[in-house]
């Protein structure tokens, strides 16, 4: 076997990566772009309330940041793919995501609203799918140990949370928009350090159309539709179905956090536990979690250690499932198809799953509530452990382990 000559070797608490320049790049990158992340999942819906939008008007707005994940990432993978500035776009779209999000305080009306997170989420949806390419590129064999440098974004994900939740009770939710503007900026900070990476070319390398229409990667895209479809709910009116339960923004933020904190853990051990157990048991698996997980929601929800041991379950239905879709998808979408290939990810799944999960939330949560809401959530969880049983295989055998 050749010598790993990846940035990344060894444990993560034991190795000098720690103190490689290339692994610090990368991962701050990901800290304040889930930094941002944190400050909008539990607490624009929040402020969005405050505003007087009313649950429909959430749904539709959330839905329009979402939805634009449907075009724009293979949009802008396409440019990336074809010009080779990849590093550019990453770039570009940070900066944009700032100064467009710089009119947010002092937008009023429904549809201004609308139109400004549409521009807004175009642009933002250029950085993390082409980024996400960069990782894998930079980790070259070793790519199972993405989710070592991954997990910093949770990180970011949890202090931003944390932060937010003393300072929204201290201040109010007005504050929520300027505190985005500063991790937006800092996102924008870290991606000048990006450098222009080679993209790693294969020979079996073919056209974008027939990888998609292998059996196996139809049913890995089809599992991600109906796993984000499954977490409409959760992403757009989570912290408003705990408010509805009598829950305080601190313990929404504190419960958010404990998720992050498991996803965190999970993270560091998926790097193992793909060479041991198989991309495709571990994919399968996170759908039977979120199954349950749903289930809790909707039937406990006024029940403490129940809402928290399903808010732990967050550690698999997205911590470990993303970490094995992206592996899957860099298996299967080789050479130049890479930055198309996760951003095709990104579009189905957050983008066409997430935007559908937020309109039906949103259309039904006034008309049969949100526990019924999140039955509905656990139905489409269910459907994709289904087909990720029958259609999903991983393309290769073996890893390099640690």
């Amino acid at each position: 076997m050749k010598k790993d000559k990846s940035i990344y070797k060894g444990n993560i608490l034991d190795s000098p990566i720690m103190f490689d320049r290339a692994y610090f790049h990368l991962s701050s990158f990901y800290f304040f772009y889930f930094a941002s992340l944190g400050a909008f999942l539990p607490y624009w819906p929040l402020y969005l309330a405050y505003k007087d939008f009313s649950a429909y008007e959430i749904g539709i707005i959330t839905g329009t940041m979402i939805g634009t994940k449907i075009i724009a990432p293979n949009l802008w993978g396409w440019i990336a793919d074809k010009t080779g500035l990849r590093h550019r776009v990453i770039q570009f779209g940070a900066l944009s995501c700032f100064f467009i999000f710089m009119f947010s305080p002092y937008v009023e009306n429904f549809y201004a609203m609308v139109t400004l997170i549409f521009f807004f989420s175009f642009f933002w949806n250029a950085s993390l799918p082409q980024f996400e390419a960069v990782t894998m590129n930079t980790l070259g064999s070793s790519y199972n140990k993405y989710s070592q440098i991954r997990l910093w974004g949770s990180l970011g994900f949890i202090l931003s949370v944390l932060t937010l939740s003393v300072l929204t009770s201290n201040l109010g939710i007005k504050i929520i928009p300027y505190c985005i503007l500063l991790f937006l900026f800092l996102t924008w900070i870290s991606t000048i350090f990006v450098k222009k990476t080679k993209d790693i070319l294969k020979k079996d390398a073919t056209s974008l159309l027939s990888t998609v229409l292998k059996p196996a990667v139809l049913g890995i895209l089809l599992s991600c539709f109906l796993m984000q479809l499954s977490h409409g709910p959760f992403y757009a009116f989570f912290a408003i179905y705990l408010t509805e339960n009598s829950y305080s923004t601190n313990a929404i933020g504190i419960i958010w956090s404990l998720g992050v904190i498991a996803e965190i853990l999970i993270f560091m051990k998926i790097s193992s536990w793909i060479p041991k157990y198989g991309l495709k048991n571990l994919f399968v698996i996170s759908f039977l979690f979120a199954v349950f997980r749903w289930l809790l929601i909707s039937l406990f929800p006024q029940n403490l250690a129940i809402v928290i041991l399903a808010t732990l379950f967050h550690a698999i239905t997205y911590g470990m499932y993303h970490a094995v879709s992206i592996s899957l998808i860099h298996e299967y979408f080789t050479g130049i198809l890479q930055g198309r290939g996760q951003a095709l990810y990104s579009s189905v799944s957050f983008g066409l799953g997430g935007s559908l999960g937020s309109f039906y939330s949103g259309y039904l949560w006034e008309q049969v509530g949100g526990s019924t809401v999140f039955l509905y959530a656990g139905l489409f969880a269910f459907l994709g452990f289904i087909v990720s049983f029958i259609l999903v295989k991983s393309r290769n055998k073996s890893y390099i382990k640690s």
